[in-house]
């Protein structure tokens, strides 16, 4: 079917033109979540030697090992006022939740806590993790309202450092130059709010995976369906993972100050959670059978150079993450230029 247009010019009607018009079918929401989902795993596809040589060898050309050490100095200065930022966001959301229908458990924000910190123990070192058990056990201990709310302010500020420091990293993965980079002030709101993103989607999490656990345990004593724990006690590391994909995939797409229309985002956010996860777990082991001799050499320090180790190691499995992104995106779109060429030689050609 086609629509016909009438030429001003000459009063006939292009039909030509109707047609060209229906053939291009909707941008509708089933259609864009059919495309990217397509997209998704042709990602997968362009994964082979060539293209992680590639990111190797660009990783080195901008320097993401030393920017990663960047990213680790600044994410240790503001990991402490952000765990005070955090225990203030739980703490109000707690307090919603007894104001509107969970009356009867004040110590469900502890609860939480202690959820997080322990899958937390689970993935990385337990003596990186032991500064920030203490730290939260302190603060718990000398909870005051009128200074969180003052302190809350500051913290957030404060814990923003890092992900500016990202954000900076970023833009070099993208080779973005220098003036058309954000302004001071436009760099500083995007990280505050990823700051505050990152935040609430930790607490949402946290909540998430204890009261999930708190209901199913619940049903389990009524009904006797133990069954239910397994499958839960299974499903929560994808789930975990999967809001730790969620924080990269955020920082990948609003981080850079320009993104290419184009580039992947979720498959190297997928990629790297699932290597951070692998990373930690086999840092986690080594620092356990390894623990003696650091100790010896640092001393009363230990525990903060592991967790400087961890957070650097972190920092790099994000960057890498977002460079083989970029270079996939490259691979993807060279792949599409080939045919279009071609159509044109072959056009060219035709007498």
């Amino acid at each position: 079917m086609s629509i016909k247009l009438l030429n001003t010019n000459n009063g006939q009607t292009t039909g030509k033109i109707g047609k060209l018009i229906c053939s291009k079918p909707l941008l509708t929401p089933e259609l864009m979540l059919s495309k990217g989902f397509f997209r998704f795993f042709r990602f997968f596809g362009y994964l082979n030697l060539v293209t992680l040589r590639k990111t190797f060898n660009r990783a080195m050309e901008r320097r993401l090992m030393g920017l990663s050490a960047e990213m680790a100095y600044n994410a240790m200065l503001a990991l402490f006022p952000a765990i005070l930022a955090i225990l203030t966001a739980i703490g109000l959301f707690e307090y919603s939740l007894q104001l509107t229908w969970y009356q009867h458990s004040p110590e469900l924000s502890q609860a939480a806590q202690e959820q997080a910190l322990k899958m937390m123990s689970e993935v990385g070192p337990a003596q990186a993790v032991q500064p920030i058990q203490e730290f939260t056990e302190q603060i718990h201990l000398s909870t005051n309202s009128s200074l969180f709310s003052l302190s809350f302010i500051v913290a957030i500020w404060v814990s923003s450092g890092a992900l500016s420091a990202a954000m900076d990293a970023l833009d070099h993965i993208h080779h973005i130059p220098r003036e058309q980079q954000r302004p001071f002030w436009k760099a500083k709101l995007i990280s505050l709010g990823l700051t505050m993103g990152s935040i609430i989607l930790l607490v949402i999490a946290s909540f998430l995976v204890f009261i999930s656990h708190w209901v199913l345990k619940t049903v389990v004593d009524t009904s006797g369906a133990s069954i239910l724990l397994t499958l839960w006690s299974l499903l929560s590391w994808p789930v975990a993972l999967s809001m730790v994909a969620a924080s990269f995939a955020f920082i990948y797409r609003y981080g850079p100050s320009r993104w290419q229309i184009g580039t992947p985002i979720l498959p190297g956010a997928v990629l790297a959670a699932i290597s951070w996860a692998v990373a930690s777990g086999l840092f986690r082991h080594y620092v356990a059978a390894n623990f003696s001799n650091y100790n010896k050499v640092y001393g009363t320090v230990t525990a903060i150079i592991i967790l400087q180790l961890w957070l650097y190691m972190t920092s790099l499995v994000l960057l890498l993450g977002d460079q083989l992104n970029v270079i996939v995106g490259e691979a993807m779109e060279a792949s599409h230029r080939r045919p279009r060429s071609r159509r044109k030689l072959a056009k060219a050609k035709k007498p």
